[in-house]
């Protein structure tokens, strides 16, 4: 058997020291790509959220709008021709529940 000398494990651990090095700088970039992407899939899904938020308000909003539409309908009805007593206390009663369930 041959002996090893000290210069030849310095050369072993160099070459080593210098592989991982290479392998770290080509890893390196690969772990930034997967970092954004694990940034840009939390932005996304808080947008998702966002926008189920804001889905679900405006469908609300639709709602209120409708009441508020009907209402104002029937003050007019009742307005021109001062009539329609039974369809303002009707929409009344029709308001109060919305506001109740709502």
């Amino acid at each position: 058997m041959e002996n090893i000398t000290l210069g030849q494990i310095a050369a072993f651990f160099g070459i080593a020291m210098a592989l991982g090095a290479g392998i770290t700088w080509i890893l390196k970039p690969v772990k930034a790509y997967n970092d954004r992407d694990k940034e840009i899939e939390e932005r996304f899904k808080k947008i998702e959220e966002h926008q189920d938020n804001d889905n679900r308000r405006l469908a609300q909003l639709e709602k209120d709008t409708k009441q508020i539409l009907l209402s104002v309908n029937v003050l007019l009805n009742h307005s021109i021709d001062n009539n329609h007593t039974d369809q303002l206390k009707r929409r009344k009663t029709e308001l109060d529940a919305y506001l109740i369930e709502r």
